[in-house]
This record gives structure tokens, sequence and C-alpha cells, in this order.
């Protein structure tokens, strides 16, 4: 059997609502490593965020190795802490981004080393630091303390106000081709550098490690993650993915992500 490569989202796919994988997932996943394929997890999350995340789930224990961090900005050998691969944000529109935040009123943060940057220690800020396990460091002002480069910002309206929209629209106006702007889930609003998305960096990481491309199968919910169910031999979503990410799939699961979804496609594509 030809080695096969996993692809596959963390938030609202792998973990179920409470935020931990199941254990049908987890001995699913086991059974294909052993077998001989590779799973690889592509995230809009931190790459020490994930880290974190995989030690705690026990997924670190069966030779999951690399993470496609920040929406595919990063990808991370967590084995040995080897950043294979990194492309950041320029700091001016970094800090052009924090302002048009600003004009707006909308919770905007970015990353400085392993923490989280923000000038708003507010709810929006709470609930991502609980649920990345992330550190954070408050600034009075975004736009003028950013003093280093990043894969991502992020903006949060956990109201869902709709205000993300008009935000998305201002810096598309004069961002021009130098980025990339996305929801990943219903709050969230990313922004990445052009050319940085989960597709591409599965395609890289794909042609790098000599895996064939319909060998590799995705599998997301939200939409971040339909660059790489497009691009990948088999793009999966789980039943509780959004419209438009089941539109793009080949396949849709039966069970959702609190009902063994991964265990689903594991047992279909790779075993």
């Amino acid at each position: 059997m030809e080695k096969k490569a996993l692809f596959l989202d963390m938030d609202g796919t792998t973990l179920n609502d409470q935020r931990v994988v199941s254990e049908g997932n987890y001995h699913a996943m086991e059974r294909a490593i052993e077998a001989g394929h590779d799973i690889i997890i592509a995230t809009g999350r931190a790459a020490s965020s994930i880290t974190a995340l995989l030690k705690r789930c026990g997924l670190a224990h069966i030779s999951i190795r690399y993470v496609l961090a920040f929406n595919g900005a990063m990808i991370v050998d967590i084995s040995t802490g080897e950043v294979l691969y990194k492309k950041e944000m320029s700091l001016d529109y970094m800090r052009r981004i924090a302002r048009e935040a600003q004009k707006l009123g909308i919770y905007m943060q970015t990353y400085e080393g392993e923490c989280v940057l923000s000038e708003r220690d507010d709810a929006n800020l709470k609930q991502y630091t609980n649920k990345t396990t992330m550190k954070a460091k408050i600034i009075p002002d975004l736009a003028a303390g950013i003093k280093e480069p990043a894969c991502k910002m992020l903006a949060i309206d956990l109201e869902d106000t709709g205000i993300l929209g008009q935000l998305k629209s201002n810096v598309e106006a004069w961002c021009g081709n130098e980025l990339e702007i996305y929801k990943s889930c219903r709050e969230y609003l990313e922004f990445v550098p052009r050319g940085v998305n989960k597709g591409l960096a599965l395609q890289a990481f794909c042609k790098e490690r000599g895996i064939k491309i319909e060998n590799a199968i995705a599998a997301g919910d939200e939409g971040n993650d339909i660059s790489m169910i497009r691009d990948a031999g088999v793009g999966c979503a789980v039943a509780n993915a959004l419209p438009e990410v089941k539109a793009a799939a080949d396949y849709i699961t039966e069970n959702d992500n609190n009902h063994d979804a991964i265990r689903e496609i594991i047992e279909k594509f790779m075993l």
C-alpha cells in the first residue's frame, strides 16, 4: 500500500465540542500511523498552542510530528522543534490592519514569540487564551507596539455583530494582492500573507515528502479549510461543516466532530 497523508483541522473537526480527541478518533489515528501513513495537523492556531494541545490529547505519543500552523504560514516538526517553513507579514501592513481595527472598535491581536499581543484585555482575549492556553501580553497601542513581523493577525467578534465584514472590506480596499483574509470560524477573521493557506501548505508538504497528491486526504469544517479540501486528492467535510465547505468536498462524513468523524474518514480512505 502506498503511503497516504491525512491533513486534519483541529477545532470543530478532530476535536469534539469539549476540545478533546475522542477515543474512537484517537485509536483510528494510531492505527493509520502504525500502517505507515502520515497524519499532519493543519490549523489556524499558533505552533506553540498546538504543541501543547497534542501533548494534552496524547497525540504526541503516536508519532504525529508535523504541524501546519497559522493556516500554513509555518510548518513545524514538533518532535524536534525545527521550523521547516515560515512566512511572515510585513510590519507596515500589520500596523495598518491594527489601525483599521482601532477605527471600528474591533478586538485585534497578533503574536510575539509564544505570546498573544493585544491592547485589550477583554472577553475576546480571555476566550482565545482559554481555548489555546497561550499567554497574553497587553500593550497600550497595538499599532504602535508591534515590533516584529508575525505569521498572522486575528480579529475577534464574539458577539457576531457583522462588523468583521466591514473590517475585511476596508483592508481589501488598500492591501492589493498582499494578504489573504478569511474566516476560520463565525467569530474569527484571519489575516495572513498572500500565498498562505492550508491548501498550498499541503501541496508543499507532499512535494517535500514525496507523497502523491492523490494520496493526500484533508478534513475540515470552516472557511479556512476549503483550500486544502480542494487541493487534496480526497477532500472531506465533516457533517457539522459549513455549507460552502461541504460544497468544496469530495466526501461528507455521516458523523460530526462529536461522533468520530475522523475515524470514519480513516477507515474509509486509509485502512
